[in-house]
């Protein structure tokens, strides 16, 4: 990761290995006023122990930690918060529409529940309840102190504004500073399209139509200054060029989605036609909240029609 943008030395990536097929994760060191960790890393020993070396590297111990920020409320990203904070008595931060996620409730039952009302084969259903169950140990639950958009939080010199930027999590949040830089989560990564996940809103029970939340994140964040600090991968220069490229490629698949959908498909029969290859390989779960966004934006715009009698897709 690029660490020339960094000028004033109060940010410190830290990369940290994770056991899943994103990679590694990136959380973010401030060592300033106070000692701030923009999110956390996953439960395990190894990204404990990455962290507690990068700490000392730093002069620092674990125990000078002062606060959290967490971007969202996926196991890479805070599984190891709660562990921390108490080691340090550390005060964390997330935002309120992730509770579900910080408590680990996996949502199982609304997932199931989804899955059967889309006549998902029961060899697919069992395999990503059983996916969701294994995340479950990457995590400790956490009651965060709640932010909302518009806040504002500080270590010192840097302060950041909470910007809410559902899509890939309900509550994911970007922490946009004074220093143009922003701390960016898996908002806008530059080697590939971050998923636009299948969830819940915490407060109804309803599931979000991710994709559309997605974009209109994007659309946000294409048009802010400063240099993008991912979750994943290398620091972003120019956010509007990596936010155009991911809503172009949406355009695209949005399209040929509506082509496939001169014949009406089930959304089962319209993944198989769109992501075979990943399907065998086991991500039906990216594949179903991929194909699903698509649909949900083809009906918010009527070209999409879906007969709930037989759950069938169909354009409009």
């Amino acid at each position: 990761m690029q660490t020339e943008f960094l000028k004033d030395q109060l940010v410190h990536p830290i990369r940290i290995p994770t056991p899943f097929a994103v990679g590694d994760v990136f959380s973010y060191l401030i060592t300033d006023d106070k000692i701030v960790l923009v999110d956390a890393g996953q439960y395990t020993e190894e990204a404990f122990e990455v962290l507690d070396d990068r700490f000392h590297e730093h002069g620092l111990s674990l125990e000078d930690l002062d606060e959290i920020w967490l971007t969202h409320g996926h196991p890479d990203h805070f599984g190891q918060a709660a562990r921390l904070a108490d080691r340090a008595d550390a005060i964390v931060f997330g935002h309120p529409k992730e509770r579900a996620n910080f408590a680990g409730n996996d949502d199982g039952d609304l997932f199931e529940d989804f899955f059967q009302k889309h006549n998902i084969p029961s060899k697919f259903t069992s395999k990503m309840v059983e996916q969701l169950d294994w995340l479950q140990q990457f995590q400790l639950p956490i009651e965060p102190e709640w932010i909302n958009e518009g806040d504002e939080l500080t270590s010192g010199e840097m302060t950041a504004m909470v910007q809410h930027t559902p899509g890939h999590a309900p509550g994911h949040v970007v922490f946009n500073t004074n220093r143009d830089m922003m701390f960016g989560g898996d908002l806008l990564l530059a080697h590939i399209s971050t998923n636009a996940l299948i969830n819940f809103d915490p407060d109804t029970g309803n599931r979000n139509k991710s994709l559309l939340q997605y974009r209109r994140s994007l659309q946000w964040m294409r048009k802010q200054q400063g240099i993008v600090l991912p979750g994943h991968g290398e620091i972003i220069e120019k956010a509007s060029e990596v936010a155009d490229h991911h809503l172009e490629e949406h355009e695209k698949r949005y399209q040929k989605i509506r082509r496939l959908l001169q014949e009406p498909m089930s959304l089962m029969e319209l993944s198989y036609n769109m992501f075979p290859d990943a399907i065998k390989e086991g991500a039906i779960f990216l594949v179903l909240s991929e194909v699903l966004g698509y649909l949900d934006w083809g009906i918010e715009e009527g070209a999409i029609h879906l007969d709930e009698s037989q759950m069938i897709y169909r354009v409009a």
